[in-house]
């Protein structure tokens, strides 16, 4: 069960995981791996339990992202779409679409 939405602010992003972190994995896409990481940075400042995954990662750093947001330990992963090839069907959780603001 999951559901998907476009934002296009930081403000927004958090408002929204304020409402609907209960616990769920949170997959949000980006569509630059600079923007992924900046967003990564601030939710991780704001104290989100948030890891990044892209391209310009290792693949030991990519499957060591992933484990751990598959194991829930960080319940919050920013992706480009190098994410949805390690990503398993039984994956359960939230899909947000966020837009580069600036980044």
């Amino acid at each position: 069960m999951g559901f998907v939405m476009y934002l296009s602010s930081h403000s927004r992003l958090v408002k929204l995981l304020e409402d609907i972190m209960d616990g769920s994995r949170i997959l949000i896409f980006m569509d630059t791996k600079k923007g992924c990481d900046q967003i990564t940075r601030q939710l991780r400042m704001d104290g989100w339990p948030a890891l990044s995954i892209h391209g310009d990662k290792s693949q030991a750093e990519r499957d060591w992202v992933l484990s751990e947001f598959k194991a829930g330990k960080s319940p919050i992963m920013t992706a480009t779409d190098v994410a949805a090839r390690g990503l398993g069907t039984h994956c359960i959780y939230i899909l947000l679409m966020l837009l580069s603001f600036g980044f």
